[in-house]
C-alpha cells in the first residue's frame, strides 16, 4: 500500500513543468526588456572575459566562462551577461523538483518543495543577477541529490558508482564558481558519520566518497591555485580576510544593531512564512533525526537528517557571526536549497492537514505570488531611494552615454582619452555601458581594498600625456587633492543625476582631466 507521499501521477510533472516555464518566463522577460541595468559585480565579471585567465582575485573561473559563453550567443548585452543564470535557476528548479520526486520517491512533496524554491525572493534575484552563487547552488543541489542516491540504498546493497561520479564532478565545478563549494563536503562528512554510527551507511561507501570528494576539489582547486602561485596568492588573502571578520575592531564587542540588520535580511531574502515554514519543518525533522533508528534502514530519517545538516550550520554559523565581524547576507545562499527543503516539507503537513480551510491556502499562495511578482515590479514602484534596493541598479546605461558626450565635446583629442574611477564596481560599469565598450582603469584614491584591476596594467602603460574622465559615487563637490597629482589640470566636479526609464538614477560626481602625468598611485597594494 502506497502512501499520498510517495504515489506518482503524471499531472504532478505536468504541474511542475508549468511552474518551471513560468518562472523561466518571467525571469528572461525580465532581463530581456532591460528592467534594471547591471550590478556592479556583474559588470565586473563581464569586464574579466575580456582578459581571460585561469582565475581572479576574488573568484574562480567558472562565472567568466558563463558570460563569455552567452555574451558570444546574444552578444555584449545584459541578456548576454544574465541569461546563464535565467537558465541556472531553471537547472536548479528541475533538479530540486527530480531529486525529490525520483530520488526520495516523494512525488507530491516535490511539487510543495518546487512551489517554495519558486517564490523565495533570494533564487528569484539568484535567477536574474549573474552571480558566482547561482552555478554555486545548481552545484550544490546536484550534489546534494547524488549524495542522497549514495545513500539510500538499503544496507545489505552496495550503491552504484554513478552518485560518486557527479559528486566529483560537483565538487570540480562548483568550486571553480565559489570556494564555499568546499563546504559541502565538510558538511556530507558529517552527515556521513552520523549515518555510519547509527548503523546506516551502506557498505564500500566511504572510500568512494573521500575520493569523490577530495578528486573533485583538487581539479576545481587546480587553476585556481596555479593563478595564486603568480599573483602572490592575493585571493587567498582576501578570503582570509573577509573570514576572519572584515570591519573588525582591535576590542571584542558584540555588533547587536548589525546581527538584527543580518536576520531581517536573512528572512526578509527567505520571506517571513517561509522563514516560519523553515522552522516548523526543522522542528519535525530534528524530532526524526533525534530520535531515528538505529541499526536498521529509514529513508525519512535520512532525508530529515541530510536537509537538517546542509541548512542550519551554514547558515546558523554565517548569519550569527555577524554579531562579531561584517558578512553579507547572500554568504547563507548555498544554505537556501536546503531551507526549501525544509519549508516544503511543512508547507505539505499544513496545505493537507483535513482542518485546512480554502481561503487559508488562498492567503498563502498569494502573499508568496504577489512578493514575486513586487520583487519583478520594483524597479517602477514610487519608492524614495534610500527605500528602494534597485536604485543602485538605475542609470548606468545614461551615465555611459553621458560620459561618450563629454569625451566628444570637452577633449582636443577624443581618441586619447581614457576613463577611471576610484570603485572597482563603477569602473567595470564603466566599462560595459560607455559605448564601445573601452578598457578602463581603477585608481587609489582614500583607503580601499584591492581588487582585479590592481592586477592588470595602468594607464601608466602607454597613456602618459594622455586626458581622462574621472567618474565617483555620489555628489562630492569640492576639489581632489589626491587627483590633482595624477595630472596637469583637473576640473570642478561635475554633480551629474542620471536618467532610467523617465526617472532619476543614480548621482555621480565627474571630473574632466588633462595631461597625465604618469604618477598612478600604488599606496593601497596588500590590503586586501
Amino acid at each position: 500500500m502506497t502512501t499520498p507521499n510517495t504515489t506518482y501521477t503524471f499531472r504532478l510533472d505536468v504541474i511542475a513543468f508549468v511552474i518551471i516555464v513560468l518562472s523561466f518566463a518571467l525571469r528572461y522577460w525580465f532581463v530581456a526588456t532591460g528592467q534594471l541595468n547591471l550590478v556592479q559585480d556583474e559588470a565586473q565579471y563581464w569586464d574579466w572575459i575580456r582578459r581571460p585567465q585561469l582565475s581572479y582575485y576574488s573568484k574562480g573561473p567558472l562565472i567568466a566562462w558563463m558570460i563569455a559563453t552567452w555574451t558570444a550567443v546574444f552578444g555584449n548585452t545584459e541578456l548576454g551577461v544574465r541569461f546563464g543564470s535565467i537558465l541556472g535557476m531553471t537547472g536548479i528548479q528541475t533538479v530540486l523538483y527530480v531529486g525529490v520526486s525520483r530520488i526520495w520517491k516523494e512525488h507530491r512533496l516535490a511539487l510543495y518543495i518546487l512551489f517554495v524554491a519558486a517564490t523565495m525572493p533570494l533564487l528569484n534575484g539568484l535567477g536574474i543577477l549573474a552571480t558566482t552563487d547561482n552555478p554555486l547552488i545548481f552545484c550544490w543541489t546536484v550534489a546534494f541529490f547524488a549524495l542522497a542516491a549514495a545513500t539510500r540504498n538499503k544496507l545489505d546493497s552496495v550503491p552504484g558508482d554513478l552518485p560518486f561520479i557527479i559528486l566529483a564532478v560537483c565538487m570540480a565545478v562548483g568550486t571553480l564558481a565559489k570556494y564555499m563549494m568546499l563546504v559541502f563536503f565538510g558538511l556530507g562528512f558529517m552527515y556521513a558519520v552520523i549515518l555510519h554510527f547509527r548503523g546506516q551507511l551502506p557498505p564500500k561507501f566511504w572510500w568512494r566518497f573521500l575520493g569523490a570528494g577530495l578528486i573533485g576539489s583538487l581539479i576545481g582547486l587546480a587553476p585556481i591555485v596555479l593563478w595564486n602561485i603568480d599573483n602572490d596568492w592575493v585571493a587567498y588573502k582576501h578570503v582570509a580576510k573577509l573570514t576572519s571578520g572584515v570591519g573588525k575592531t582591535s576590542t571584542f564587542s558584540l555588533r547587536i544593531g548589525p546581527f538584527f540588520e543580518m536576520l531581517g535580511a536573512q528572512i526578509g531574502l527567505l520571506s517571513p512564512w517561509w522563514f516560519v515554514a523553515i522552522l516548523a519543518g526543522s522542528v519535525t525533522a530534528w524530532k526524526k533525526s533525534w530520535v531515528g533508528p538505529v541499526g536498521s534502514y529509514d529513508a525519512t530519517y535520512r532525508r530529515d537528517l541530510q536537509s537538517m545538516l546542509f541548512f542550519w550550520p551554514l547558515w546558523g554559523i554565517i548569519t550569527f557571526k555577524a554579531l562579531f565581524s561584517k558578512v553579507e547576507a547572500n554568504w547563507t545562499a548555498a544554505a537556501f536549497m536546503s531551507g526549501a527543503l525544509l519549508g516544503g516539507m511543512a508547507l505539505q503537513r499544513w496545505w493537507e492537514a483535513p482542518q485546512r480551510k480554502i481561503r487559508g491556502k488562498a492567503v498563502l499562495v498569494g502573499a508568496a505570488l504577489a512578493i514575486v511578482l513586487a520583487m519583478f515590479a520594483s524597479p517602477h514602484i514610487p519608492a524614495p531611494d534610500t527605500m528602494n534596493p534597485t536604485h543602485r541598479l538605475k542609470g548606468w546605461a545614461d551615465l555611459g552615454h553621458y560620459v561618450a558626450q563629454l569625451q566628444q565635446t570637452e577633449f582636443d583629442d577624443p581618441d586619447r582619452v581614457f576613463l577611471i574611477s576610484d570603485n572597482y564596481g563603477f569602473t567595470s560599469e564603466l566599462a560595459f555601458y560607455v559605448p564601445g565598450q573601452p578598457i578602463t582603469y581603477c585608481t587609489w584614491m582614500d583607503r580601499r581594498r584591492m581588487n582585479q584591476y590592481d592586477l592588470w596594467p595602468n594607464p601608466t602603460d602607454g597613456k602618459i600625456g594622455w586626458d581622462a574622465i574621472m567618474v565617483r559615487k555620489r555628489f562630492q563637490p569640492g576639489p581632489m587633492a589626491q587627483l590633482e597629482k595624477l595630472f596637469a589640470s583637473v576640473s570642478e566636479p561635475i554633480l551629474y543625476e542620471s536618467n532610467f526609464k523617465g526617472h532619476p538614477g543614480r548621482k555621480f560626481t565627474i571630473y574632466i582631466c588633462k595631461g597625465f602625468t604618469g604618477q598612478w598611485p600604488q599606496h593601497g597594494l596588500g590590503r586586501y
